[in-house]
């Protein structure tokens, strides 16, 4: 443990004053066990996800509907948007409101987009900063990928998620609880709060487990079925002892989740 500690806290140092906001996503391969965003490589596989997960929550992406998408932190560039309307049709609006726009990044996904989609139309592709820009009731479908678990105040997300989604809309959330030095995908939870946001958080990872999401779900009137969910027993038992005190005492089967696949509809209004 002392290793590790060792290794991992020069890398925290390293990733947090050298690899700040977007340069992590450019320059990540430096540093090491660090990947980067798969938007950025390839936004075909987090789409491939999208529509295999709105599958087994009953919903058929291919089955003529026109949806509207939004997607959560898209990032520097359109892709997921390109690739689902290629296939799907319909409207994505991605939110994006921290990364920069980066146009060469867009054209070039947009390129590929059109060669595996040649007939399709990219006119219904566009990108906001914020959800408040957009209407209510404005999306059959809200998704993301691997962006839940950088959010601070995940209760005002989905209170704002809900006023723009539809009445029969729904949400998927593909989220990694991991620390995302993935050697260590539980160190992160060894550290006292003042710590961690003192001096290793590189500022958007607050530590939230399931259980924090799923409650907070439920706070904003979504019911939830976790579609998918992995853990890492091994990894997780290694540190156990030496969790900080807010974890210390919590479900461990909630703290050893790495990744979970969210399926969310508005909970049904009870009569008044």
């Amino acid at each position: 443990m002392i290793w590790s500690n060792l290794e991992y806290v020069t890398l925290r140092l390293i990733r947090r004053f050298l690899f700040p906001g977007a340069l992590a996503d450019r320059l990540g391969g430096l540093v090491p066990y660090w990947r980067v965003n798969q938007g950025r490589l390839n936004p075909a596989l987090i789409v491939d996800a999208y529509a295999r997960l709105l599958r087994l929550g009953g919903i058929d992406l291919s089955d003529g509907r026109e949806f509207r998408a939004v997607e959560l932190g898209s990032g520097a560039a359109n892709g997921t948007g390109y690739e689902w309307t290629g296939r799907f049709g319909g409207a994505w609006t991605g939110v994006e409101p921290f990364a920069p726009f980066d146009p060469r990044l867009d054209a070039k996904l947009l390129q590929r987009a059109r060669l595996r989609s040649p007939h399709a139309s990219f006119e219904n592709v566009r990108r906001v900063k914020t959800l408040s820009e957009l209407t209510d009731s404005c999306a059959d479908c809200i998704v993301s990928n691997s962006v839940l678990e950088h959010v601070a105040d995940p209760l005002s997300l989905f209170q704002e998620c809900g006023r723009i989604l539809a009445p029969n809309g729904i949400m998927v959330h593909r989220v990694d609880y991991r620390d995302h030095f993935f050697k260590y995908p539980f160190q992160f939870l060894t550290f006292p709060k003042a710590i961690w946001d003192n001096l290793l958080n590189p500022g958007d990872l607050p530590r939230l487990r399931l259980d924090d999401h799923l409650r907070a779900l439920a706070q904003s009137g979504f019911h939830t079925d976790v579609l998918e969910r992995e853990t890492d027993i091994p990894n997780f038992t290694a540190v156990a002892p030496f969790l900080a005190p807010e974890f210390a005492g919590r479900d461990p089967d909630m703290l050893a989740v790495t990744l979970a696949a969210l399926f969310c509809r508005k909970a049904p209004q009870l009569p008044h």
